[in-house]
């Protein structure tokens, strides 16, 4: 009896909403005009038509909020490639700008050494592993006129010397090194002494003029050019400034701490002096 009422029940609900369906559509006319009592109809339907515009509108809702997310997206896109762009423009800039100004430092030797003759100028392409005298590698070499022990400056002063060379790239040691002893003197020709390098001094970026009288009136700040008493400089290449005055460890003597003028951080490319007056009486 129970599956009978069930089965009824179920028969009479089909019924009701096929009633309902069908008084819907009748409700109309073919002109558009609603006949009486179709106002109780809409009253029972308008819940379903509320959740149906309402689910309509949030799926439009979602959508436009979709194609307008992926275009933004495209957007940022697109301004990340025209920002990376222009840094790589400012760069480049910023690169054929320190080369101008390397350029013009190096045509102003050129004028003051009117006998000397210089190699291209050499891109550092590399540094030499746990050197800590910053040595260097430039991509130049004997096929560019460079040769074993050659003078390498900068605009702004000495750097070291070639200490190995191939035909096309060479290995610059620096003024840095202990291994080097370059003569050095004051720019006002008073006080000479050997400048050298030491490691401590070197984690600095800096050297030392050794060989200084105990009386010695150097003083911070002033300059110290090549003085060419090694052979391994010419004469009147700027080295750097005084740092500070110091005794030697014997006691005997003083040294200057020498900060380059080089700023061997900063530093992309350099000139090799191939050859000069007096090159080769005396190389150490």
């Amino acid at each position: 009896m129970g599956d009978f009422f069930r089965k009824h029940r179920f028969r009479i609900l089909i019924c009701i909403i096929a009633l309902l369906v069908g008084i819907m559509l009748c409700t109309v006319n073919q002109k558009g005009n609603s006949y009486p009592g179709s106002g109780i109809i809409n009253t029972i339907l308008q819940p379903f038509r509320s959740a149906a515009n309402s689910i309509s509108e949030n799926s439009e809702s979602l959508l436009g909020s979709f194609t307008q997310g992926s275009r933004y997206q495209a957007e940022i896109e697109e301004l990340k490639k025209e920002n990376a762009g222009l840094k790589n423009e400012l760069k480049n800039y910023e690169n054929t700008k320190q080369q101008l100004a390397e350029l013009q430092q190096f045509m102003g030797i050129k004028e003051k050494h009117e006998d000397h003759i210089y190699s291209e100028p050499c891109t550092i392409i590399g540094y030499v592993t746990n050197d800590p005298y910053h040595s260097f590698i430039i991509d130049k070499g004997t096929d560019d006129g460079i040769s074993l022990h050659d003078p390498v400056i900068t605009g702004e002063g000495i750097v070291g010397i070639i200490s190995s060379v191939s035909s096309n790239s060479a290995t610059v040691q620096t003024i840095l090194s202990p291994d080097l002893s370059i003569g050095a003197i004051s720019a006002n020709n008073k006080y000479t002494g050997i400048l050298e390098g030491e490691i401590v001094l070197a984690s600095e970026y800096k050297c030392r003029m050794i060989y200084l009288d105990r009386d010695t009136k150097l003083k911070e700040g002033d300059l110290i050019t090549t003085s060419s008493a090694s052979g391994l400089f010419p004469k009147g290449y700027l080295i750097g400034t005084v740092d500070s005055i110091e005794i030697m460890e014997s006691g005997l003597s003083k040294y200057a701490v020498i900060t380059p003028a080089v700023d061997f951080e900063a530093m992309t490319s350099v000139i090799a002096i191939i050859d000069y007056p007096g090159k080769g009486d005396s190389h150490e």
